[in-house]
This record gives C-alpha cells, sequence and structure tokens, in this order.
C-alpha cells in the first residue's frame, strides 16, 4: 500500500522509470500469476484473436479479472472508476502483470494487445518509452505488443497522441477498442490513425436492424476502414452466423466466445481455428481482403 501511496499522484513523478518501477514492485509483492491491489486479486485471461484470410490466430487480447476478498467479480471498469488519481499505476500495474503471465507461455510470434486506458496513455506521454523496457524485461519484442486504446475521452488528446507517436517510435503498435461508442468513431481514426480498429458486433447484431441492414452496414463500415489503412477486427462474436456476417463484410480478424473464452493459459488455437475454418467452408469469405 505505502508503494501505491508514492505513486498515487504519477503525473507530479519526476523519474523517467517510475511507473514502470512502480508497477514491478506491486507486481513483485502479488501471489503467483495475481496482483495485489488494495480491495482486490487481480488476474490475467486470454483470448485469441483469428486471422480470417489462412485461418490462424494472430494473437491475444489480454483481460484483467479481478475479485474481492470473499472471492466476488469486481468489474474492471469499476475498479479503474474507484482508483481515481492511483488510475494510471493501475493501468501500468496491469501492463506488467498481463506481460508477465503472457510470457509465461509466450506462443510463437503472436501479439498481445494490451488495453489501456485513454488518460493513462496521455500521461504515457512523459513516460511512454519505459513501456518498450517492460516489454522487453519480459522477452518479448515491442513489434509484438499492441496497445488498445479503449473507448472513452482522455482529459489531455494532445498528450495521448503525444504518447502515441512514441509508442510507434517503438514499434508498438496501436489499435482504438470499441469504434462507434464515446468518441472512437472515424474522426478520431483520422487522428489518431491506428493499425487496428475494433468493432464489436453490436454493431450489426441489433435485431432491428434485420441481417440485410446489418450486413450492408458493417460491410460499408469495414470499408471505409481499409481505406483509412486500418485493419478490422469484428469482436463479441457468439454464432457462427455472426462470424459468416463478419467475415463477408471484410474483416480481417474475427474474435469472441463463439470461437473461445478468455482464459488463464493458453487456450486451445487448434479448436477455436477449426471453428473459423468450418465458417469458411460454409462460404464466410466472399468479401474476405486485407487492407491495404
Amino acid at each position: 500500500m505505502q508503494e501505491q501511496m508514492e505513486c498515487a499522484a504519477p503525473a507530479r513523478a519526476p523519474a523517467r522509470a517510475s511507473m514502470a518501477r512502480a508497477a514491478e514492485r506491486l507486481l513483485r509483492a502479488g501471489n503467483g500469476a495475481c496482483l495485489n491491489w488494495p480491495g482486490a486479486t487481480l488476474s490475467s485471461n486470454f483470448q485469441p484473436i483469428l486471422g480470417v484470410r489462412d485461418a490462424v490466430c494472430h494473437g491475444y487480447e489480454a483481460f484483467l479479472r479481478a475479485s474481492d476478498p470473499a472471492g466476488r467479480r469486481i468489474a474492471a471498469a469499476d475498479l479503474f472508476e474507484h482508483a481515481g488519481e492511483s488510475r494510471a499505476v493501475l493501468d501500468w500495474a496491469c501492463r506488467a502483470l498481463h506481460l508477465r503471465n503472457y510470457a509465461r507461455f509466450e506462443p510463437d510470434d503472436r501479439t498481445l494487445f494490451l488495453n489501456v486506458h485513454p488518460q493513462a496513455a496521455a500521461h504515457d506521454a512523459s513516460c511512454a518509452v519505459e513501456l518498450g523496457d517492460l516489454v522487453r524485461y519480459y522477452g518479448l519484442l515491442p513489434k509484438r505488443v499492441c496497445v488498445e486504446i479503449i473507448a472513452d475521452e482522455s482529459a489531455d488528446e494532445q498528450a495521448l497522441l503525444e504518447a502515441l507517436a512514441i509508442y510507434r517510435e517503438l514499434g508498438i503498435s496501436i489499435a482504438i477498442d470499441g469504434f462507434g461508442k464515446v468518441r472512437s468513431n472515424f474522426d478520431r481514426v483520422m487522428t489518431m490513425r491506428p493499425d487496428v480498429v475494433k468493432l464489436d458486433r453490436a454493431l450489426f447484431a441489433h435485431k432491428l436492424l434485420g441481417w440485410g441492414r446489418s450486413r450492408r452496414m458493417l460491410a460499408g463500415v469495414v470499408e471505409l476502414l481499409h481505406e483509412m489503412r486500418a485493419r478490422v477486427v469484428v469482436t463479441g462474436i457468439e454464432t457462427a452466423d455472426e462470424a459468416r456476417v463478419a467475415i463477408d463484410a471484410g474483416a480481417d480478424y474475427v474474435q469472441g466466445f463463439f470461437f473461445c473464452a478468455p482464459e488463464a493459459g493458453p487456450s486451445d488455437e487448434g479448436a477455436a481455428i477449426a471453428r473459423l475454418s468450418a465458417v469458411l467452408r460454409a462460404g464466410g469469405r466472399r468479401n474476405l481482403a486485407f487492407a491495404r
């Protein structure tokens, strides 16, 4: 707790390496694959992201799992909401936690997708280079990491853009998560120039739209994002029909419980790829194309 309090106001931290050091101290104080945070125990789950062109596993998204002392689940959003001024420290601690746990099974050349709160990313304008150091500390290459900026507004958009520029210099790629929510729309894509944009199935799975209209809307969104030189992941896929719609619309990657649930360790990639292959064999590749 004392270490956490020392970093409770990260914007005033004078030392460039302070955030990484704080994250490492918190991680070392944890228990195995877990991290202790006031009132919560934190751990990692990983879900595969599948490339539809060749039916392969492109990478894994790291998800935060938190529980209270009684073992009850705590929503990650609630945890960050109550973190207050310690939000940036919590964000960095989660990055270290996910990197360490991912390095334990290190699946070949897969990409690790790390969710980063936009306010924490904005703070990184002064210390983003540390993320490269943290990635290499756990034996990974920055080019195998993609930072996902989650759908929310940053208090300092200019600082966020400065941090993204440093990430790129390090070789880390950028993704916008939750496209269509809050401010994660086309204007933000043009401003942030992400390598990847993640769309949720909610954009096309609403019953009121009907399948025909949903397909046309999703295909139009994907086409525009490709024109902006972003690759597209459709997330939250729960059925074979939804997977087929996403692939027919031209999505580059797919992700969701239909393929594989998030797990603490290596997932059954073979089973996930088999489900994707079955969708492709059934005709779900009509408009298949990567962004250029």
